[in-house]
């Protein structure tokens, strides 16, 4: 069946029902009283009596069919109105009898289909004959007439109604499309607005994470730059007077009154002033790169031709090369254009450059080509080395790496040349990097950029720690509990940390991963400690304590839950949804007002309920007795029986010893718990404790705590002073 017209034909089909079922009620009505008017006053024909009769019983019957058999009952209805009328016509000889056949063909025609034509030819026919045989004085023509017209009102009636329910089922049929849909995107919403709360949760901690990390990077090199510079200080004016003496014993060996040194004397000396000439080489490099760092450096950019300049530091270097069978070669373009550079600092770093391919090659040759590429200028240094490992490539130009760390390297050097260049290059807004293979060579290449040619690189360059401009971000905390007053006791007071509470313990595993807490504060009651085994899979710092909490005292009296006044709906939900089935709710307690809340609270809820009430304890057993509930709020303080009686007499009923009880309380009975048996603070962490966090640890416990000094404290006897 085509679902497009299954539901109109549904709901023609309860619409007609309906329809029948109150005409039906209609003809009983009024044939009732007339026919009960016709007895009593005998004035009327028994004929009348009869009629009247009849279609009471037609309509009972219709009545009675129309939710077992509707068809059936709207058939006999029509019909049975249909031959009433008939009778009444050849009964009695009123002239507008026929014309009832009006209301009776727009009836017909909307409970059976076609029952207009059939009302419609009958009425006629029989008017026909009754008035051809000269039994009937009806008005034929204007009647026939009547009856057509009344045909056709009642067709287009009908279809009319067949329309109108048509696009109300399409309407209907759109409206649940469309809410559907609506559910569906509101379904995705809530499952991407979870999602994005959840990385914004992890972004935040990130960030946080990031910026901790990077000041503390930025502090400890800061730190080092600063100790480098200071020892290469301090370094340097003894080791000037080492290399002064050394290079006047070298070079003029006669201001001591000495004609003729030995050789292994001259010898010696020299050695020792070539070593403090590379250990002097080596201080300037780190106080160059100190410098760098703490206070920056400037750049003296003036045009500058490059290949004089390229040129010039190639013969420096040749003079390193003269007795070693190694060959330097440049191949320089002759179209290089005028750059904007600051001449010494490109030098220098070509020359570190040069330097370094020098120290590591033995033999072939050490190539230095330039040529522009785009909007840059890319300068080449290639060597045929031994080539420099895959994995040492990313580290090359960080400040004192060496690829060869080991105590007998054979290659000098700080390893700061390369850091240097790259501090020289990057001011210059060029790139420097390195491509290498083992047993074949390295090339180091670096950039620089042509005037109105080049398209700058974004570079993050700061001479000094970066300060968030992010709000200040708190720290998270987790707090174990059941009881969220608890999480909100530690917010009030710790308002150092963000404070996230952790219901369940099953979830603090999870929690730990998705925020990162500084630590776990875990609730406990007084005089006992946690051994949970969620506990083995958390690396934070543990810290238990005893705080009043309401779920130490659902425990001690074996209740589902305690809850403190004002009782929220969520709160009360929680629990509900906590239980599970829960239908039959039973309120117990003195205030009237509160029961009613309660009702009003789950009535809100959108799920149904059955809530009774009782004021006092006694009506509460009472009802509970009657009927067991699916849970029972009880209130603790009532007038009579409270709610520790009635807890008592539960426990003695086996049929009320399983009911879900939920305590309702204004009264804090957790904190006398705690001055009965005195609170507690254990810190702990998996890993354990270094001595450092300990006395950390005293220093603030020791800081916060007050002695407390009573007559337990006091010696049992004063003691004997002695006489002086």
């Amino acid at each position: 069946m085509d679902t497009a017209k299954y539901g109109p034909e549904v709901n023609l089909q309860e619409l007609r029902a309906q329809l029948a079922n109150r005409v039906a009620l209609l003809v009983v009505i009024i044939s009732g009283p007339v026919l009960t008017l016709v007895l009593v006053v005998r004035r009327f024909p028994m004929a009348l009596a009869g009629l009247l009769a009849v279609l009471m019983g037609v309509g009972i019957s219709v009545h009675m069919l129309a939710k077992t058999h509707p068809t059936l009952a709207r058939r006999l209805l029509v019909w049975g109105l249909t031959v009433a009328l008939l009778a009444g016509m050849g009964l009695f000889a009123e002239p507008w009898l026929p014309f009832l056949g009006l209301m009776l063909m727009l009836i017909g025609a909307m409970l059976v289909s076609g029952g207009e034509l059939v009302t419609a030819g009958a009425i006629a026919v029989l008017a026909a004959w009754l008035t051809y045989g000269h039994s009937r004085p009806y008005p034929l023509p204007g009647l026939l007439a009547a009856l057509a017209l009344g045909m056709a009102l009642a067709w287009l009636a009908v279809r009319t109604l067949y329309t109108a329910l048509e696009w109300a089922w399409t309407m209907q049929q759109r409206a649940d499309h469309l809410l559907e849909l609506a559910r569906d995107r509101q379904g995705e919403l809530t499952n991407a607005l979870k999602s994005l709360d959840m990385s914004n949760t992890i972004l935040r901690r990130t960030q946080r994470e990031l910026i901790a990390a990077r000041k503390q990077a930025e502090e400890a090199r800061l730190m080092k730059e600063q100790f480098a510079a200071n020892v290469s200080h301090e370094l340097r004016t003894p080791l000037n007077i080492i290399l002064g003496f050394s290079e006047v014993m070298c070079l003029s060996p006669e201001v001591y009154g000495l004609k003729e040194w030995p050789l292994a004397l001259r010898q010696d000396v020299h050695q020792m002033h070539r070593s403090c000439r590379h250990l002097s080489g080596m201080i300037d490099d780190v106080l160059d790169l100190s410098r760098f760092e703490m206070v920056g450096f400037t750049l003296d950019k003036k045009p500058t031709q490059l290949e004089p300049l390229l040129r010039d530091a190639i013969g420096i270097v040749e003079g390193f090369l003269r007795d070693r069978p190694v060959r330097l070669e440049a191949e320089i373009a002759p179209d290089l254009p005028s750059l904007e550079i600051d001449r010494i600092r490109i030098r220098q770093a070509l020359l570190n450059l040069l330097n370094n391919a020098q120290r590591f090659t033995e033999e072939g040759a050490i190539r230095v080509e330039a040529k522009q590429v785009g909007g840059e200028v890319v300068v080449g240094v290639s060597d045929t080395g031994p080539g420099i490992p895959a994995d040492e490539l990313p580290h090359l130009f960080t400040e004192f790496y060496q690829v060869d760390r080991s105590l007998q390297r054979r290659h000098e050097g700080a390893g700061l040349g390369l850091a240097i260049s790259k501090r020289f290059v990057e001011a210059h807004d060029g790139r420097i990097w390195v491509e290498s293979q083992e047993g074949v060579g390295s090339t180091f290449f670096f950039t620089l950029p042509v005037p109105e040619q080049h398209i700058p690189f974004s570079r993050l360059k700061v001479d000094r720690p970066l300060e968030s401009s992010w709000p200040e971000m708190r720290s998270p905390i987790l707090v174990v509990d059941a009881d969220p007053a608890v999480a909100d006791v530690v917010r009030r007071h710790v308002t150092e940390y963000e404070v996230v509470p952790v219901g369940e313990v099953d979830r603090l595993a999870e929690a730990v991963m998705l925020d990162h807490p500084r630590a776990v504060v875990w609730n406990v009651p007084p005089i006992e400690q946690c051994h949970d085994d969620a506990l083995a899979s958390v690396s934070v710092p543990i810290i238990e304590c005893s705080l009043p909490s309401q779920t130490w005292v659902a425990d001690g009296l074996a209740v589902a839950a305690c809850l403190t006044k004002p009782v929220t709906a969520e709160r009360l939900l929680q629990e509900i949804e906590r239980l599970g089935d829960v239908h039959d709710v039973l309120v117990v307690d003195d205030d009237r007002g509160f029961c009613r809340l309660v009702e009003r609270m789950l009535e809100a809820s959108g799920r149904t309920f059955q809530v009774r009430r009782a004021y006092d304890g006694e009506e509460g057993l009472h009802a509970l007795r009657a009927r067991r509930p699916d849970l029972l709020l009880l209130d603790m303080l009532m007038p009579g029986k409270d709610g520790f009686q009635v807890l008592e007499e539960m426990r003695q009923s086996p049929g009320l010893l399983d009911v879900p009880v939920a305590l309702l309380t204004a009264t804090s009975y957790a904190e006398d718990m705690l001055v009965q048996r005195g609170s507690q603070i254990v810190i702990r962490r998996p890993d354990g404790l270094g001595p450092t966090e300990v006395l950390r640890c005293l220093q603030a416990v020791v800081g916060v705590l007050e002695p407390h000094y009573d007559e337990r404290s006091a010696p049992e006897e004063a003691p004997v002073i002695p006489e002086t």
